[in-house]
């Protein structure tokens, strides 16, 4: 058995471990947050199929999801994703050019400004989802006071479920990773799911450790998402490439002028997950031995 200095190290150890990590890796999602002050309130909004009800949202610098509900008791907006601060307006607007319903329910993916900065503006009936770390991640960073609006109602501790058949969509919580918050929103009818910035992109992971990111953890994470979910063929990132069919107002970019195009698919979420083991793993490697980390990133190949 160690003695308690042993786990103690042993413990420190782990912990600096951790802050080597997220300071590699946090630093790729900074500019993003800082080119939002920046940019016009126009929010561009796609589908992925013109027969459906579900649509990507683009702009404000983080994606976003939403499904219009025509057939529950209570018929409205649900919405994956906020955006930033005074994008609230912006989107309600995208949305009335496909629904008259105002918006009832919003998912947050996990609690940074990016995705859930427009909680408040969407009135004080709706309904607000998202993991039970979320609410405290928010008070503390600021993002809302305690009691007020946009704070979570509904909270999930592994999983949680909305609506039926075609348009039933599922939240899973699988880990530690980006944050300690982190959903994973699925839509088994349509085979898609939303991984928001546990899959920011293809690139090295973006990882929190103030809001309880873990580097360690996050391929375990992945991993558990790969394993646990079956059937989804297409994959919407939290900051990568938009669906081809343009759907509502915005910049309709195409060709050259659109950075991404198209979406990811289920290999392109497995291909990503390997690359972040092998990231974490050759950080590890750095740390016990000693090694420079830019010499043990040498040889890693970026997922594209």
């Amino acid at each position: 058995m160690p003695d308690r200095q042993q786990v103690r190290r042993a413990r420190h150890r782990r912990w600096m471990l951790g802050i080597r990590i997220g300071l590699v890796v946090v630093s790729s999602g900074l500019a993003t947050q800082s080119a939002l002050a920046q940019e016009e309130h126009v929010v561009q909004m796609d589908t992925l199929n013109v027969r459906d009800v579900l649509y990507h949202l683009g702009g404000g610098g983080g994606n976003g999801m939403a499904l219009i509900d025509e057939v529950s008791d209570t018929p409205g907006v649900i919405l994956i994703d906020t955006k930033p601060a005074g994008w609230g307006p912006a989107t309600t607007e995208v949305l009335g050019q496909v629904t008259d319903l105002p918006v009832r329910t919003i998912i947050n993916t996990h609690a940074h400004a990016d995705h859930a900065g427009s909680n408040g503006e969407f009135g004080p009936e709706v309904d607000i989802i998202a993991h039970e770390n979320v609410s405290a991640r928010m008070i503390a960073g600021g993002l809302y006071g305690a009691g007020s609006f946009g704070l979570p109602t509904i909270t999930v501790t592994e999983r949680h479920g909305l609506l039926d058949d075609i348009d039933r969509i599922e939240l899973y919580y699988f880990g530690a990773g980006h944050t300690d918050g982190d959903l994973t929103v699925v839509f088994p009818g349509k085979e898609v799911a939303y991984l928001s910035d546990l899959f920011p992109m293809k690139g090295v992971p973006v990882i929190d450790r103030e809001n309880g990111g873990s580097g360690l953890a996050f391929p375990d994470t992945l991993d558990r998402i790969i394993s646990e979910i079956d059937g989804v063929n297409r994959v919407i990132t939290g900051h990568g490439p938009f669906p081809t069919t343009y759907a509502g107002r915005g910049r309709r970019e195409t060709g050259a002028r659109r950075a991404w195009s198209g979406f990811y698919t289920w290999d392109d979420l497995t291909e990503y997950a390997a690359f972040v083991r092998v990231f974490v793993e050759s950080i590890v490697r750095s740390y016990e031995s000693g090694q420079e980390l830019d010499a043990a990133l040498a040889d890693l190949r970026m997922p594209v």
